[in-house]
């Protein structure tokens, strides 16, 4: 518990480090120079405060030990019971090999600054598993257990481009399932887009989202308010 604790501290220490070191990549203006004859002209691209774009993404993630909790139950029914009588009948029976699927991702996100994202995450997850009759091999129950991750997204962006985007993200939320709800967590340690307006994306990261995920996403420009 202790070991677990560290990395999480650790992981919280690298994400503010590169907020303060890195933060202001996103901020700075753009500098281009170009040679005219003999002569330098240097010319200054002043970048917007704001980005003003609405992001839409879905990935796949790994297996995460974390998600144990939501996804995994010691024992089924009479595997349970601690008398004569149910031990006998979980001894006519045996379960499969549990099968993890993976952590599938749903995420909207405003771009409120180009450094500042804000919006939500649905995170779905899933095992399977089966109790079988040892002499028939019959499946007499299926024992699979699901759970869906509703949480708040915040992204910090430390280099925004056009094409390129490197950023790390925090969300917080409820697990829901086949267990009682539960609070959850995932965090971004570092994760990197590649496009404009259709990219795709890889992340590496800790949470019920899975320490490695990737996606494709979508991008469009938000309706600019009118000043009357």
């Amino acid at each position: 518990m202790q070991s677990t604790r560290r990395i999480s501290m650790r992981h919280l220490w690298l994400l503010l480090l590169l907020l303060v070191v890195t933060g202001t990549l996103s901020a700075q203006d753009v500098v281009i120079e170009r040679v005219v004859g003999e002569e330098y002209t240097t010319i200054t691209k002043v970048l917007p405060k704001r980005a003003r774009k609405h992001d839409f993404r879905f990935s796949v993630g790994t297996y995460m030990g974390g998600n144990r909790q939501y996804l995994h139950q010691d024992c089924w029914g009479s595997d349970c019971a601690s008398d004569f009588r149910g031990q006998v009948s979980a001894a006519d029976t045996y379960l499969t090999d549990r099968l993890h699927w993976g952590a599938y991702s749903l995420s909207y996100v405003y771009h409120v600054r180009r450094w500042f994202q804000f919006g939500g995450t649905v995170t779905f997850a899933a095992t399977t598993q089966s109790r079988r009759d040892v002499v028939t091999d019959v499946k007499l129950e299926n024992l699979n257990m699901y759970s869906v991750a509703v949480m708040p997204t915040v992204r910090f962006v430390y280099l925004y481009r056009n094409k390129v985007q490197l950023y790390s993200a925090l969300s917080l939320g409820i697990n829901f399932g086949s267990t009682v709800p539960l609070p959850c967590a995932d965090m971004t340690i570092l994760g990197c887009t590649f496009g404009s307006k259709f990219f795709g994306f890889a992340e590496f990261g800790t949470g019920v989202g899975g320490w490695g995920r990737v996606g494709i996403g979508y991008r469009l420009d938000a309706k600019k308010r009118e000043k009357k």
